[in-house]
């Protein structure tokens, strides 16, 4: 580590203040051992702050101001390595959001507290020689101690919590005398796993989607593999991790949902036997912390996380896969709005090594850059295995009643489907029992009092609550309008789907994955264990089935309200509804059974079933861009987004309109477009009024610029008692 004769050092503290800040060296403080990426204690105003040293100067600070010393370091080794400073830099400046935040959202909770970095020790378990001596019927206790049985070495406490089993309960069985654990320092851990693994055979496509990435390895390339649903995308991505770790190199897998990472765990722990560490906001901070001390130490070799693992430091990266690149959920909606996936491209870029981008329905901007050269090209045309593309079919609703959420000809097809043994999905993407409560004699519709939006009702335990803002209250029997009690709830959510689906097939167990039944990491690894075990169910949900899970028995897949997912004002609504589409329809079909999708609609007429049917994306993709281009909308231009917020929707929009009024002139000469103030869809959530300033810019460049102008904007007077943030490449229009 290089030490510096120092004068002062720039410092970026959390607050939300563009630029660093100047800070002395203490005069009784030590020979300097100070780096880039270090975090210390500093004065700020009347508070003491975690801060990440950006820079080391020397000479006078030329701040113009009295110059503080700061108050303490910690350790003498950076938080933050180059690459990542590097990178949360350039995130700063691309995003436009203050580098003091963005450095504390990379940060651990427990490096932000004025303590030394702690040294956490792992435990492994191991069964001891006492005979199991619990009561008959302790299942769960007789199946932990069993799993921990079929480990020739000791199992690490991680795997047991992907098994489904709690540290409080592998305790029970240590007070009791069955379990043993064994303390391992982090840094000289040699985590084991079992082997159980063959090798995949690759199919000819998947073979030489590999060959042409492996060649790259070793410098920076980004590759798009375009693979269909169940064309076996997790394969090749086994294949190139394997490829990355004979060269000596660490690989980073980003999945979209926290739900997907204990699938995603097992496939690739089964296949490579060697430790992989898990990354996502389900994890305690201690087993947070631990994994990223794993990663930076080169002892996890391999790192599959959530949006947040893309600041995991590693020691030697050699690959990044994306898996659903196209999935919303890798962008941050709250504070530094950032794209993971975006990240993920320029880490790349700054590590110099490869990265894969995957998809069965890529985004308008991947598909862009893929169509331009600036990523390889590899398609997967071909389902892996004996899978086969579903059958569709479309039932036309407007011939039949609107109070049956189950048309009479799909409830045939999944009896049928029932009969035979196999599983059904049915995909409803509203959670609850119905979305609205209405007066039938007035039609009143129940309101939510924080937000311009309605109550949903739910049935267990039987409440009315908004899904914006929280708020929960008591059914009601009486309308608030005319006191009349012929008040019903109206549609179907998921929870309304199970009952009446219990109600046709009552010896049919169902499974329901929807947030309000999947509410921890355990539930959904329960939820899949039913599934996976084959026999005929009924598993209901929302967009959580959507996304990467292998059911192969599962030979029926119906949408019940198709429409809602593409009719919308976002100029993106087309494209996001087709991508869940195709998405939920590569459920079934994926083993040796023939797959079918029954879509219900009242278009039965609309061009998008039409590449629902015969699986083709691309030509969709295709015709997107070219009127995107027409219309000069993202990825032709570059977006960026002013959203103001007031207790009043007048300051709201006066805010922006005073924006609009600076910006224009800038832009005159410019193919800009500015579009706003609009109210969001929703103008009021929490008793808080949103409105939006969109921008169209012509270059990178030009919407830099802009952004950078907020922290001045927000300076000024019709800006006061109004929130203002900056949302670059916003992925809600409305």
């Amino acid at each position: 580590m290089q030490c510096h004769s120092i004068n002062y050092i720039q410092v970026a503290v959390p607050a939300p203040l563009h630029g660093v800040f100047d800070y002395l060296t203490p005069e009784t403080s030590e020979p300097n051992q100070l780096c880039v990426g270090q975090r210390i204690l500093v004065p700020f105003g009347a508070r003491k702050l975690i801060g990440i040293i950006t820079a080391i100067k020397e000479g006078e600070p030329n701040s113009g101001r009295k110059t503080k010393a700061y108050l303490k370091s910690f350790e003498s080794m950076p938080t933050f390595n180059p690459i990542l400073m590097a990178l949360l830099s350039w995130a700063a400046d691309y995003y436009g959001h203050p580098i003091g935040e963005c450095l504390m959202t990379a940060m651990p909770k427990t490096l932000k507290q004025a303590k030394l970095r702690p040294s956490y020790k792992l435990t492994h378990w191991s069964r001891t020689d006492k005979k199991f001596a619990g009561r008959n019927n302790a299942t769960k206790q007789k199946k932990l101690l069993d799993f921990v049985e079929s480990h020739s070495e000791n199992v690490w406490e991680d795997e047991l919590r992907h098994a489904g089993f709690t540290k409080s309960f592998a305790n029970k069985l240590r007070d009791a005398g069955y379990l043993e654990p064994h303390a391992q320092s982090t840094l000289s851990l040699a985590m084991q796993v079992r082997i159980d693994s063959s090798e995949p055979i690759l199919n000819q496509e998947q073979a030489q989607t590999c060959a042409q990435i492996a060649k790259n390895f070793g410098q920076f390339h980004a590759s798009l593999i375009h693979g269909i649903t169940g064309s076996g995308k997790t394969e090749v991505y086994i294949a190139l991790v394997k490829e990355a770790l004979k060269k000596g190199a660490q690989a980073l897998i980003l999945v979209p949902e926290i739900n997907l990472t204990p699938q995603t765990f097992s496939r690739f722990q089964s296949q490579l036997g060697l430790p992989i560490a898990t990354m996502h906001s389900g994890m305690s901070e201690k087993e947070r912390f631990i994994t990223r001390d794993l990663a930076e130490t080169g002892h996890a070799q391999v790192i599959i996380g959530t949006r947040s693992a893309i600041f995991t430091p590693t020691k030697k990266l050699g690959l990044i896969i994306v898996d659903e690149e196209h999935d919303q959920s890798y962008k941050q909606f709250d504070n530094f709005k950032y794209s993971a996936r975006d990240l993920a491209v320029k880490r790349a870029q700054l590590e110099n090594c490869n990265i894969v981008l995957g998809s069965a329905t890529p985004s308008a901007e991947t598909m862009l850059n893929a169509k331009s050269g600036k990523y390889a090209w590899l398609s997967l045309h071909q389902r892996a295995g004996a899978g086969r593309h579903p059958s569709l079919g479309l039932i036309d609703m407007r011939a039949h009643s609107s109070d049956d959420a189950l048309s009479q000809p799909l409830l045939k097809n999944i009896k049928h489907q029932l009969d035979a043994g196999n599983q059904v999905i049915i995909f409803q993407n509203r959670r609850g029992f119905s979305p609205t409560l209405m007066c039938y004699d007035c039609g009143w519709i129940c309101p939510c009092p924080n937000c311009d939006t309605r109550l949903s009702v739910h049935q267990h335990p039987m409440h009315l609550q908004c899904h914006h803002c929280g708020h929960k209250q008591t059914l009601l029997h009486q309308c608030a309008n005319c006191n009349s009690t012929n008040i019903q709830p109206v549609g179907s959510g998921t929870e309304r789907l199970e009952q009446s689906l219990n109600y046709h097939f009552p010896y049919t167990s169902t499974v329901r994955l929807d947030r309000d039944q999947i509410k921890t990491q355990t539930d959904m690894e329960c939820a899949i264990e039913i599934i996976n075990k084959g026999e005929p169910c009924l598993i209901i949900g929302t967009q959580m089935l959507a996304k990467g899970h292998d059911f192969h028995n599962v030979t029926l897949v119906a949408i019940i309200d198709s429409d809602a997912l593409f009719f919308s004002s976002d100029f993106r609504a087309t494209e996001k509804g087709l991508q869940q589409l195709l998405q939920v329809a590569g459920r079934t079909g994926r083993g040796d059974k023939k797959g079918h999708v029954l879509i219900q609609t009242r278009h039965p007429d609309h061009p998008i079933f039409e590449h629902i049917r015969d699986n083709d994306y691309l030509t969709f993709i295709e015709e997107e861009l070219e009127i995107r281009e027409r219309c000069a909308l993202p990825p032709y231009s570059r977006m960026l987004t002013l959203r103001s917020e007031a207790a009043s929707a007048e300051k709201a929009e006066r805010a922006l309109a005073h924006a609009k009024n600076i910006i224009q002139p800038m832009v005159a000469n410019n193919s800009c477009y500015i579009a706003g103030p609009i109210a969001a869809v929703i103008s009021r959530k929490q008793n808080i009024y949103r409105y939006y300033l969109h921008i169209f810019a012509d270059s990178i460049k030009r919407r830099t610029q802009l952004a950078n102008l907020a922290p001045q904007l927000a300076k000024q007077a019709p800006f006061k008692q109004v929130r203002l943030s900056v949302d670059v490449d916003p992925m809600d229009y409305i």
